[in-house]
């Protein structure tokens, strides 16, 4: 029992070192190459999922999913780079197209969301963003294959039902309305976005109990440190130091949620113009994220016994039609 504890906290350890290892590696290219462009958050959510949780349904279709990730930056990026629309049009566009893809091939990708706003969020028009989508994700899909040699069984991803996409559906709904209240996308950042689609997809519970505000408050607490420290500093590798926050916060609290170390990061977004706004925004985002999924879920409900109603009054109908002309 000892050994095994100890072979999984060595286990851990070496994926936290790894993904760590890539962070500090694009924060030392970004800097190098003087391209912003290439700060792609969702790396730490991916590399997390697949190495510190060890997801199984990604690890499982690891191809179709890092292939299907690259895909949505590549759109998002043609969408911000070549497309003349408000942002608010492009985010609502995105999330649909995005969306539909992942239901239409079955890849359980969540983060190609995070993938596909991120240059739309920022206006970014440089392909060096695409370019480190593929290259940062393609490394941590490689040590995903050569480290745990995943199946690639394809039956075990087949996990999207109509009601889980309505929920997801639903929850994004709610943050655009929130987005729009707010007047800023910026309450709602990408990895935000991913973990409430997360949550929408695999809520169980119809009710709110005290677990769900410490995931409220542990959801935002690394990307909140990461604010301050930068605003204390100046110094981009202090992320190194959020990351292990992240890392330890999420073994102590028994809680896989790869979206907390892309936010983490997602403050180096900012640069110098890094603003104490964002703390507040993202409570409210990280209380939209977990509160939203219950009241997608509630309006499916709703609408599933509508339906239901409906069409047992039709039946009715017909069969007293029946028995009037008989």
């Amino acid at each position: 029992m000892e050994q095994d504890i100890t072979l999984t906290i060595r286990h851990k350890g070496a994926a936290a070192a790894v993904v760590v290892s890539i962070a500090v590696s694009m924060v030392v290219a970004v800097h190098y190459f003087h391209q912003s462009a290439a700060l792609v958050p969702e790396m730490g959510a991916v590399g997390s999922g697949l190495l510190f949780f060890r997801n199984r349904a990604w690890l499982d279709q690891l191809i179709p999913f890092y292939s299907y990730i690259v895909v949505a930056a590549l759109f998002g990026f043609g969408l911000s780079t070549y497309v003349e629309a408000p942002i608010w049009l492009k985010i609502p566009l995105t999330l649909a197209v995005v969306l539909t893809g992942l239901i239409v091939i079955k890849v359980p990708a969540l983060p190609a969301l995070s993938a596909g706003l991120l240059p739309i969020y920022l206006d970014i028009h440089s392909w060096w963003y695409p370019v480190a989508v593929a290259t940062l994700m393609g490394i941590e899909a490689l040590v995903a294959l050569v480290w745990l040699r995943p199946s690639f069984r394809r039956d075990r991803a087949k996990s999207w039902q109509l009601e889980h996409v309505g929920r997801v559906t639903g929850s994004l709904v709610v943050a655009l309305l929130v987005m729009a209240l707010f007047g800023s996308p910026l309450v709602m950042v990408p990895p935000l976005l991913v973990a409430m689609s997360e949550r929408a997809q695999h809520l169980s519970r119809g009710r709110l109990v005290l677990d769900d505000f410490v995931t409220m408050i542990w959801l935002v607490t690394p990307f909140e440190l990461s604010i301050g420290l930068l605003l204390l500093t100046h110094d981009p590798y202090v992320i190194v130091l959020s990351l292990l926050v992240a890392y330890v916060g999420s073994t102590l609290l028994k809680k896989q949620i790869g979206p907390v170390f892309a936010l983490a990061m997602v403050p180096l977004l900012f640069g110098y113009a890094i603003d104490e706004r964002l703390i507040g925004l993202a409570l409210v985002g990280s209380a939209v994220a977990q509160f939203s999924p219950f009241v997608a879920a509630k309006i499916v409900d709703v609408l599933g016994s509508a339906r239901a109603s409906i069409a047992n009054r039709l039946t009715f109908g017909d069969f007293v039609g029946e028995d009037a002309d008989s």
